[in-house]
């Protein structure tokens, strides 16, 4: 852990936990999701102890406060652990965080962004589309009535305002458009434990293939949200992709470019060091 920042652990979410900036502003939350069979320690590998060491040069660092999810990625269903994740989003920008009960206590925070490796990004995508129906069914029930365009003028206004629609995504190799599973038993055999666990467990393996009910269905619904509001940041990401990654399919959702990072797998990719400093640049607003 950096020296610099005193790990929290988070009521309620079991191995979730916060590394809070010391700084005298912080108006950022930056939320990490690990992906399928991960952990936070090991998939953000010096992400909590190097960030200090670069915020001269990335200055975000400095005023933002770390949040690492920590989710049973292998058994739970996708919509379930994105439900446990929207909470866990609200319960951080809130500042239920912090133990104390206080009015508006996370309202010095100013910008939110998710950030999530493989099955992560699944899951926030999730949340994302989840959150845009939720928020459109609430204020189509409250202008039932109302002309076409007063309802939409009352959507975009509400919908442009929600706090976790307005998040930056980072996604780093989204298993977005499936994961080939063959592969990556393949790649892990000397890890005995997870090989065991994807064959033990059928559910996720299902929902992550190509070509799932899952899958499709959040990229059907997320690109014909973009397509209708195109102002909502958090339906449009740039996700950054290893090169060569052989566990995930290297594509995304309609007109989203993809960034690449040579010489590193779906693995290293999110990994940092002193010597792979990309991740850093690629969190950034």
């Amino acid at each position: 852990m950096s020296q610099n920042r005193v790990p929290k652990y988070i009521d309620g979410f079991p191995k979730s936990y916060a590394l809070p900036a010391n700084g005298p502003t912080v108006d950022t939350v930056i939320i990490f999701v690990h992906g399928f069979g991960g952990k936070p320690t090991s998939t953000w590998t010096n992400f909590q102890g190097l960030v200090d060491d670069y915020s001269d040069k990335y200055p975000l660092w400095a005023t933002s406060d770390m949040f690492f999810f920590a989710y049973e990625s292998v058994r739970t269903p996708i919509r379930s652990n994105a439900v446990l994740f929207g909470d866990f989003v609200e319960y951080v920008w809130e500042g239920k965080w912090r133990g104390v009960d206080l009015p508006n206590a996370g309202a010095r925070y100013k910008d939110l962004i998710l950030v999530g490796h493989s099955e992560g990004g699944v899951i926030i995508r999730r949340l994302i589309l989840d959150r845009f129906e939720a928020v459109s069914r609430k204020v189509k029930d409250q202008y039932d009535e109302a002309d076409p365009v007063t309802l939409r003028a009352a959507m975009k206004v509400a919908l442009t305002s929600d706090f976790i629609l307005d998040s930056y995504l980072r996604l780093f190799a989204p298993a977005c458009r499936g994961v080939n599973f063959s592969s990556w038993i393949g790649f892990l055999m000397s890890l005995s434990k997870l090989v065991s666990s994807m064959g033990a467990s059928l559910l996720v393996r299902n929902e992550l293939e190509k070509d799932s009910p899952v899958l499709g269905t959040l990229q059907a619904g997320t690109e014909s949200a973009h397509a209708e509001f195109r102002r909502i940041r958090s339906l449009f990401t740039e996700p950054l992709f290893g090169v060569p990654d052989q566990i995930v399919y290297t594509e995304s959702y309609k007109e989203e470019a993809l960034k690449f990072d040579y010489g590193y797998d779906h693995f290293s990719v999110c990994t940092l060091s002193h010597e792979h400093l990309t991740p850093l640049e690629f969190v950034k607003k």
